[in-house]
């Protein structure tokens, strides 16, 4: 009992301080920090395992998304405005042509364009069970792919040949685009964009985008087409020298001779303003029976060479084109597809048959 009372009699005991002098201050000093360390490496701990954690659940959650965007676009291939607006962020590609990958945003971007002209100008339901209305919707799917690979293609010869579209050039492309696109005359900048959302689901900076990857794959046919500018220089020449009072029937038979790939045809009675890339305008600028060329319009499918058939009262004219086309591009792309030159990262509806059967 003594020996108890004793233990509690001491733990009551309280330990004086000791006085501080400048021979203890150390002393005292060292005491003390010793006591704050026990609360110090405790927080640093809890702060290490907070950062820890915190980039651990970032690297789940990125590749979570990363999968989920994976199986959205190459397994579902969503076609919605979020996977549409991220795939023009970030390029990741849909196909693969010679080596060049194809932009999925650049698919997306066609193929929403002729879908949104297809819901508000035809009214086609995609939900309608309709094989007629599927077919249709397949059909956008698979020239959205084709345009996305021959931009892919354009932009990789273009590099090779240092080919590059300007702003003036897009902004000179989108005013003759105004100034053609209504009979009433040039349309204004405001109107035309209106038109590209309601039309086309277009913002104008997709706008502007579909006009420099057009201008760009015209620029790379006319360069890389060497045959098609020595047939249209040669026939430059021989329509020079010849005379055109026999009409342009007898005339384009003698050409067609020296030049089967040349392609001809009339206009029937047109308005100057006529929206054919220029064709009309140049024919208009003609005395009867006179003929120009080369012409690049702005289609860029070929050297176009005009005569003037005749004109009327009312102002309209005849007119009648010879056209030298553009086939190397096109036969290049065809001959890598034939020799696996092209490969698909998702599934592409095979419309092949359908076009036959219309055909």
């Amino acid at each position: 009992m003594k020996k108890l009372t004793s233990k509690l009699t001491r733990k009551k005991q309280v330990k004086k301080p000791t006085r501080i002098t400048n021979e203890t201050v150390a002393e005292h000093r060292e005491q003390i920090l010793a006591g704050a360390r026990r609360f110090k490496y405790p927080v640093q701990y809890t702060k290490y395992r907070l950062i820890i954690s915190a980039i651990s659940i970032g690297i789940v959650t990125l590749l979570l998304f990363i999968l989920l965007s994976w199986w959205q676009l190459y397994k579902v291939q969503s076609t919605s405005e979020f996977f549409y607006r991220m795939t023009r962020l970030i390029p990741v590609p849909v196909a693969n042509i010679d080596g060049e990958n194809v932009k999925y945003g650049d698919y997306l971007l066609n193929y929403k364009s002729a879908e949104t002209y297809l819901n508000t100008v035809e009214k086609l339901d995609q939900k309608a069970d309709s094989e007629s209305v599927k077919g249709q919707f397949d059909y956008i799917k698979f020239k959205a792919m084709e345009k996305a690979i021959e931009d892919a293609y354009a932009s990789k010869l273009a590099r090779e040949n240092s080919i590059s579209i300007s702003s003036d050039q897009i902004d000179a492309a989108i005013k003759r685009i105004r100034q053609t696109t209504s009979p009433q005359g040039e349309i204004s900048q405001e109107v035309y964009d209106r038109s590209s959302r309601q039309l086309y689901g277009l913002s104008p900076e997709d706008s502007r985008y579909n006009v420099m990857r057009s201008i760009l794959r015209q620029e790379v046919s006319y360069s890389i087409d060497e045959r098609a500018r020595k047939v249209s220089d040669n026939l430059s020449t021989d329509l020079k020298k010849s005379k055109f009072e026999s009409g342009f029937d007898k005339l384009t038979a003698v050409v067609k001779k020296k030049y089967p790939e040349l392609e001809v045809s009339t206009s029937g009675w047109v308005k100057k303003s006529n929206p054919d890339g220029g064709i009309a305008l140049a024919a208009a600028r003609l005395k009867k029976g006179d003929i120009a060329g080369p012409i690049k319009p702005f289609s860029g499918d070929g050297y176009y060479f005009v005569q003037l058939i005749d004109q009327n009262k009312d102002g309209q004219i005849s007119y009648g084109q010879i056209k030298v086309p553009l086939l190397e591009f096109n036969r290049r792309i065809e001959s890598l597809k034939s020799d696996g030159g092209v490969k698909y990262y998702i599934s592409v509806p095979d419309i092949q048959p359908q076009i036959n059967t219309k055909s």
